[in-house]
């Protein structure tokens, strides 16, 4: 992979939902090193989908 397409560390913290603000966002600090701010309520919707699917995958 190129060095212009490496990434660094990325960092996740959650934030309240609030009504027109984006669902994540990011911050990109010098090194590459990225903190991805994401909507709390996103990311609790996100774990029940996971959970979800994984139960279907081992009840096959």
């Amino acid at each position: 992979m190129p060095a212009s397409r490496k990434s660094g560390k990325v960092f996740y913290t959650l934030r309240p939902s609030r009504e027109g603000l984006p669902p994540f966002s990011d911050i990109k600090l010098p090194g590459g090193t990225i903190i991805r701010r994401v909507d709390e309520a996103i990311h609790r919707k996100a774990l029940s989908n996971a959970a979800k699917a994984l139960k279907e995958r081992l009840d096959r």
